[in-house]
């Protein structure tokens, strides 16, 4: 399959045919200025690999004795044998070549040419993204603006562009700019009243990477429980033995309160203290902080599976976690609920809001992954700094970053480098 060449009026027809007809990973190969607007060449992973495949060696088959036109007849061979040796009687031996020995050398001008086109990949994206943003500050002041802000206050590409898009579909208006693109923020915002969650009952996994605040928001939320449903309608377990000091930190909290904790060992251990509390209308299960990568978090999820199998899983997140972090925290912690074939997570909680400077990131995250959002933390006391997810505030906060220097605002010239990265997602015909 060859290279595409594509010719159009702008930038973003061309790249809109690009991802039509090559898809939406397509390499840029070339582009240029012509009369008839912009051309782009581009070509599917797919096809180059294809176009790089080194070729296989062909190996001559060995004849065989029978088909050896000098071989002896099998009459001479037995006459022959019968006045040889044992030693001058034996077959000769025929040398076999090994596939090694005809495997074409590496080619390492194969691995240089493909790291070269990414290369030109990534420097073709910030040249194209730079037409694209220029193309869209001539023809919307409004929308590029939307985008500058969305992008400054830690925005994805692909929501930045999105969102700038339906801003750009609403048509003139006499509201101010940035009361609609927070109206627009909060209706993206899923939230979840906890006591739907709650109420009903039942046993509820704290989950998340290590540092996130799981021991402080289950404090917060278990006193929130002792009020509403009582301390002998509440239980508080644990798997939580690798951090030193973590049991003995929730063990203080449940002090407090009055409420027993339990420590588990594994899933045979979790089932059989389950089985034990069905008289405990609301179960917290404190579970081990440990990386998204680490092969734990899926020996934990399997901890739960097998002893829980109907568990409620919240996700805790953190809010001065980056935007890359937190897409990989999420991917994670779904592979592992896929792998297992068990329930989703049911909601998040927000974590650490009053020590981040933005909070597009996580919120940026929990929109594109439609993840609902029950509990924003922030703050250490227990269980005061704990509130209901309010889409008003989140919008209204997230918009506006702390920012204590205008030299952490992103450049106009820098802004398509920051939208290189995903040109595929953002960039549409507008």
């Amino acid at each position: 399959m060859a290279p595409h060449k594509i010719i159009a009026a702008t930038t973003t027809e061309a790249l809109k045919l690009v991802r039509e007809q090559v898809g939406g990973d397509a390499l840029v190969l070339s582009t240029r200025d012509t009369p008839d607007g912009v051309e782009i060449v581009a070509i599917s992973p797919e096809a180059l690999a294809k176009m790089s495949q080194r070729p296989e060696a062909k190996v001559a088959p060995v004849a065989s004795p029978a088909a050896n036109p000098l071989a002896p007849s099998p009459s001479s061979t037995a006459s022959a044998n019968s006045f040889s040796s044992p030693a001058t009687a034996a077959a000769p031996k025929v040398f076999k070549p090994s596939a090694a020995d005809f495997s074409p050398p590496e080619d390492k001008r194969v691995d240089k040419l493909l790291a070269e086109f990414s290369e030109v990949k990534q420097l073709l994206q910030t040249h194209l993204s730079a037409r694209a943003w220029d193309d869209m500050q001539a023809q919307s002041t409004e929308k590029a603006e939307a985008l500058r802000i969305l992008l400054n206050a830690g925005f994805s590409p692909q929501l930045c562009g999105e969102t700038a898009d339906q801003l750009s579909a609403q048509g003139p208006s006499d509201v101010p700019l940035m009361d609609r693109l927070q109206a627009l923020l909060e209706s993206k915002i899923q939230t979840l009243d906890p006591l739907s969650v709650f109420d009903p009952g039942g046993v509820f996994a704290f989950i998340g990477p290590t540092g996130v605040g799981k021991t402080t928001a289950i404090a917060k939320i278990a006193a929130r429980c002792v009020l509403r449903y009582g301390r002998d309608q509440l239980a508080l377990l644990t798997t939580d033995t690798f951090r030193i000091g973590a049991q003995e930190q929730l063990k203080v909290y449940a002090k407090i309160i009055g409420v027993p904790v339990v420590s588990l060992r594994d899933s045979d251990d979790l089932a059989s203290k389950l089985s034990s509390m069905k008289d405990r209308r609301v179960i917290l299960l404190d579970t081990a902080g440990v990386s998204q990568r680490d092969t734990q978090m899926l020996e934990q999820s399997q901890l739960l599976l097998e002893g829980a199998p109907a568990l409620k899983r919240i996700l805790v997140m953190s809010s001065t976690t980056d935007l890359r972090t937190q897409e990989d925290v999420i991917l994670m912690y779904q592979m592992a609920e896929k792998n297992e074939k068990s329930r989703a997570v049911t909601a998040a909680i927000i974590t650490k809001t009053d020590e981040a400077a933005q909070i597009g990131p996580v919120l940026d995250c929990l929109i594109r992954h439609q993840l609902p959002l029950m509990f924003l933390a922030n703050g250490q006391r227990v269980p005061e700094d704990l509130s209901q997810a309010n889409t008003a505030y989140l919008s209204h906060r997230a918009l506006r970053p702390r920012m204590l220097s205008s030299r952490l605002q992103i450049p106009d010239d820098q802004i398509p480098v920051h939208m290189a990265d995903q040109l595929n997602d953002w960039v549409k015909a507008s």
